[in-house]
């Protein structure tokens, strides 16, 4: 049995891993070809895709993929420490918001308030727990497998809206310790816990590798850019700004930002399908992408759409 003293010692080292890993953690790119928007402009491709581990004393470590914009619904960031990467749109979280206790009995609850096309939460909680009542709300469906010394509660669902997920369940008794406080617990489950905040150390080391790689590639993309600018390809000069902004982009998102230019900032979306090779399909959630970061306007013009590098990105100056 590990005594109060040894617990605190533990506690605080998994606090101080989410910290370090909370100022170690560097920006990365956008995952190559990925769309944001489905085929369809009037609809959009939403996913939340989150790992919560509750411990013993209900508090959650929380990792996974969210969308900027859709922070804002998760009401328990308000109180927790976290870590948001923009670019990677990945989030780390400490809380103790997302569980209750009545006398006996814990529950947690996690609700988001908008719509998903793709929603996958899962919960892992202690082995030894009891579980009891687990209601999703209407569109979720969900499984529970037991994996080592955890309990797993997978929930999932798509083109839903409000998700809501409750779970109800009883902590084993607790050797009462000196005054009447509990000190006896699994430490199994805690050094588990210390293993996550290490992998995702580790994963946060493997990000500033692959951001270090992304800045050669930026070096080489503006050395590309301003050999075409001397050659007469470019009809507008890119900046080093600008090409930081270019570092960001997917490979397709880079090529329409490139026949962009080659064309004095203006195409018809016809004529950048034609020159890009993108296929319609993905061509509209690409430039959708594009839009809502502000680096191209779209335009009405007849039957098709006239495309444009936006105000924003071409008057990316250089840094002083």
């Amino acid at each position: 049995m590990i005594g109060k003293t040894e617990l605190t010692k533990l506690s605080l080292l998994l606090h101080l891993l989410i910290v370090i890993l909370a100022a170690a953690t560097p920006a990365a790119g956008y995952s190559s070809d990925y769309d944001y928007y489905a085929v369809n402009e009037k609809s959009y491709f939403n996913q939340l895709i989150l790992n919560i581990y509750v411990d013993e004393a209900g508090k959650a470590v929380v990792m996974g993929y969210v969308e900027d914009e859709d922070r804002e619904s998760l009401s328990f960031l308000k109180t927790a420490e976290y870590l948001y990467e923009n670019e990677t749109k990945q989030l780390y979280a400490l809380t103790n918001a997302l569980t209750s206790k009545y006398g006996e009995n814990w529950e947690i609850n996690f609700t988001t308030e908008t719509y998903y096309t793709e929603y996958h939460t899962i919960f892992y909680l202690p082995g030894d727990v009891r579980l009891g009542r687990i209601t999703c709300s209407e569109g979720l469906g969900y499984f529970v497998t037991v994996s080592g010394e955890s309990f797993v509660i997978d929930v999932q669902g798509y083109d839903v809206e409000n998700p809501r997920t409750a779970i109800e369940y009883q902590q084993p008794f607790r050797e009462a310790g000196v005054a009447g406080i509990s000190i006896s617990f699994r430490p199994g489950y805690l050094y588990l816990l210390l293993i996550i905040a290490l992998s995702a150390l580790t994963l946060a080391l493997g990000i500033a590798l692959a951001r270090m790689k992304r800045r050669e590639d930026a070096r080489d993309i503006e050395a590309a850019a301003k050999a075409e600018v001397k050659r007469g390809e470019l009809e507008i000069e890119l900046t080093s700004e600008m090409a930081r902004v270019m570092e960001t982009l997917t490979d397709r998102e880079r090529a329409i930002v490139t026949a962009l230019l080659k064309h004095n900032g203006e195409i018809t979306q016809a004529d950048l399908r034609y020159e890009t090779g993108i296929p319609k399909s993905s061509l509209t959630g690409i430039l959708r992408s594009l839009e809502r970061r502000k680096i191209i306007n779209k335009k009405e013009w007849g039957r098709t759409n006239v495309i444009e590098l936006s105000k924003w990105f071409l008057t990316k100056k250089e840094q002083r």
